[in-house]
């Protein structure tokens, strides 16, 4: 067991010191992070371009314990240290784990044409799982009970590493839905893979103890595992003498560990649904796929399934050293330890075999309470090795202005019910950092069961909403960019031109500049629908025959800002949707104008006096 204990700590040391897991729940909230594409493919960056630094555009580690803490194993007396193995076992449940994940990107581009969005990101991850029951300490702690029944159950470990290169593609299929997909690349570099583990240990009556071990370990790591004897793979189907168990790391170069000949595909799929303008919805699955460990070369799989019945050591004839038959204390424990190795030898049982990723899935919905704040909740449940992962996670999120946003979140976890996370982005020029935890308190580190952290650094380029300035058209003098747009009594309204039309009238006047223009506005005789008080001018941003979706864009209109805005009802049954109301021409012509250049969806706003 001592040479296998050793390949477990090698692999481990190949993967990186798996470092620990993604705190990914708080990313789901940041609304400027690009790197939301990698929980849910469907999201688009707010930016036409992002290029992830190299090597710094993502970085996450992971730590989850589902018992102990280090305060429950270690106290502190008089400048010592000291190991409290009462309160440690107390600390356990029947089923324990131990659990660790870590992602480095190495690279991250995505591109945005038209209603797509296309991303390629090549990432090396790494995960670490170990499972125990109490029984395994409480055998170490007490010994064989009289009568006892010890279930060490499914102990196991369970190390994977692997890169990942995935390509990735949203559209945007209307205003409402958007879908997307990640197709990945996997080649796998190191597993270490415990399955059908079962080990217990029966005592009987007569104080005899049955010992039973089911294993099979599968390993596939840029190791050899050789027999020391020959030199050579072990033979299938043949029993292993533990001590000719010889590996090594000599020879070894950089194609024998990422090389493509440990071949696994998955897939991401995910979809976000803008209900309104304040509610969204969020769903996806990611991680569905497996890697084949087919590297015959350095894949390696063992099995046993043995019963052993020891009946204790026999040290009557230790006593005296004088007797012909004596022997040493050490000789009669070590004929024990002979009879175990004999009885447990494993066999090889061929190279090739199949492990399948973690998928994970994400249940999301925000909710926008005004312009620069709303609240998610998110539900994530991971599939780890057959062990159901689940947590909820309730956010509050802030954008305070484009290059600034942060949330604040509550994690409930499997074994960690107490996590307060904290994330934030911020733009300097092209140049977006940001960082994030779901579980702040870890950094009191003696009494936490979970750690987590991500952080990374960007370049940005083009915001989805900003408009290039034509300087030529800014020095140019007002009269010869566009004559006043004038709209008579009993013409058509702005909003209900052709699109033609409205297309030239865009392209005049978005990046036009007016100040107090004097030009005359459309007059009605109009009725206030929530009041009578009537204002001399208004501008107008839509008109509808139906008032019920007057009345949607009003409350959309305060949403924005536009705390004086109004639904005004014309003579011949059109309502007229109000933004803002004035009392002189002036005012009331030069807000027009400055909706339509910073509200390009009101670009036809138009001037209305009322009667």
């Amino acid at each position: 067991m001592k040479r296998i204990l050793l390949i477990a700590l090698a692999v481990i040391s190949l993967v990186g010191g798996v470092k620990a897991q993604d705190g990914n729940n708080t990313s789901y909230f940041l609304s400027n992070l690009p790197q939301r594409y990698r929980l849910n493919p469907a999201y688009q960056p707010e930016y036409k371009v992002f290029v992830g630094l190299p090597g710094l555009s993502g970085i996450s580690v992971n730590y989850l314990n589902s018992s102990f803490t280090a305060e429950d194993m270690l106290y502190k007396k008089n400048d010592s240290v000291y190991m409290d193995i009462n309160r440690f076992y107390k600390s356990l449940h029947k089923r324990n784990f131990l659990y660790f994940n870590n992602e480095n990107s190495i690279l991250s581009v995505g591109v945005k044409a038209k209603q797509w969005y296309g991303t390629l990101d090549i990432t090396q991850r790494n995960d670490f799982l170990f499972r125990y029951n109490k029984d395994l300490f409480t055998f170490l702690k007490y010994g064989n009970l009289e009568h006892s029944s010890l279930d060490f159950g499914k102990l196991g470990m369970n190390v994977n590493s692997y890169l990942e290169v995935a390509l990735g593609l949203s559209r945007q299929m209307d205003e409402k839905l958007t879908v997307g997909a990640r197709l990945k690349f996997l080649m796998g570099v190191a597993n270490l893979h415990m399955t059908d583990s079962d080990l217990d240990i029966v005592t009987e009556e007569d104080g005899t103890m049955r010992l039973h071990s089911r294993q099979n370990i599968r390993i596939a790591a840029p190791v050899r595992i050789r027999d020391e004897r020959t030199g050579l793979p072990f033979e299938i189907n043949q029993p292993i003498e533990w001590n000719d168990i010889d590996f090594n790391t000599n020879g070894l170069n950089i194609s024998d560990i990422l090389n493509a000949r440990n071949p696994g595909f998955a897939i991401d799929l995910g979809g976000e649904y803008k209900f309104d303008d304040r509610l969204k919805f969020f769903a996806s699955l990611t991680d569905l796929g497996f890697i084949r460990w087919g590297n015959k070369d350095f894949n390696y799989n063992f099995y046993q399934d043995a019963d052993f019945v020891w009946d204790g050591a026999d040290i009557s004839h230790s006593v005296n050293d004088k007797l012909g038959d004596h022997i040493s204390v050490d000789s009669a424990f070590q004929k024990i330890t002979n009879d175990l190795k004999d009885n447990f030898r494993l066999k090889s049982k061929g190279n090739s075999y199949m492990t399948m990723l973690s998928p994970k899935l994400y249940l999301g919905a925000t909710y926008q309470l005004n312009r620069m704040f709303d609240v998610g909740g998110l539900f994530r449940a991971s599939l780890v090795n057959g062990m159901f992962l689940p947590s909820l996670t309730a956010s509050v999120n802030g954008r305070f202005i484009r290059n600034v946003s942060a949330s604040v979140s509550y994690s409930i976890t499997r074994g960690s019910y107490v996590n307060v996370g904290a994330g934030i982005t911020a733009k300097l020029g092209p140049l977006q950092l940001y960082v994030q935890t779901d579980n702040l308190l870890a950094c009191n580190y003696t009494n936490t069961q979970s750690a987590n952290g991500r952080f990374g650094i960007n370049f940005l380029f083009g915001h989805k909403d900003h408009k290039k300035k034509d300087k030529k058209k800014k020095e140019q003098p007002l009269e010869e960019l566009v004559a006043p747009i004038v709209v008579q009594k009993d013409s058509v309204p702005r909003d209900t031109l052709p699109e033609v039309v409205k297309d030239t009238i865009k392209d005049v006047v978005k990046d036009t500049v007016l100040v107090n223009p004097v030009a005359p506005v459309q007059t009605e005789k109009v009725v206030d629908v929530a009041d009578d008080t009537l204002r001399n001018f208004y501008v107008i941003v839509g008109s509808f025959k139906n008032k019920q979706k007057a009345e949607i864009l009003r409350r959309k209109l305060h949403f924005m800002g536009f705390k004086n805005s109004a639904v005004l009802e014309e003579g011949e049954g059109m309502f007229r949707v109000s933004a803002a109301c004035y009392n002189t021409h002036a005012a009331c012509w030069e807000e027009v104008f400055r909706i339509r250049k910073e509200y390009p969806q009101f670009i036809d706003a138009w001037g209305l006096s009322a009667e």
